[in-house]
């Protein structure tokens, strides 16, 4: 059998359309599933909160930079916390906007006030 473009699109689609046919045992897993990730995403934006208020606090009095967290995150032990949760925290600080905070706090110049010409 020769495999023409239009039979492979075909294959392809028909794939696609059992995988997103594979639903919910139930109308309320699906249900119970919604109002609970509604909960996990609201559980990590306060903890987002959390951490990028401590990063500022820290920021304001000069006691940590940008690149001092950025290092944090990055080396050190790797017992101390999961890939996955280090990676999570490294997409918080490189934000755009946390990145701006960090340059409004610092003046454009970079590092601690010891750092700084």
């Amino acid at each position: 059998m020769k495999l023409t473009k239009s039979t492979l699109k075909e294959m392809i689609r028909e794939e696609l359309n059992e995988l997103s046919q594979t639903g919910f045992s139930s109308k309320e897993a699906k249900t119970i599933m919604d109002k609970s990730v509604r909960e996990y995403a609201g559980i990590l934006r306060k903890a987002e909160h959390k951490i990028i208020k401590d990063w500022m606090s820290k920021a304001k009095a000069g006691v940590l930079d940008f690149f001092d967290i950025n290092r944090g995150i990055t080396s050190g032990d790797i017992t101390r916390a999961h890939k996955e949760e280090v990676d999570f925290l490294h997409s918080v600080l490189t934000r755009d906007k946390i990145i701006d905070r960090f340059r409004s706090y610092f003046g454009g110049k970079k590092g601690k006030a010891g750092r700084r010409n």
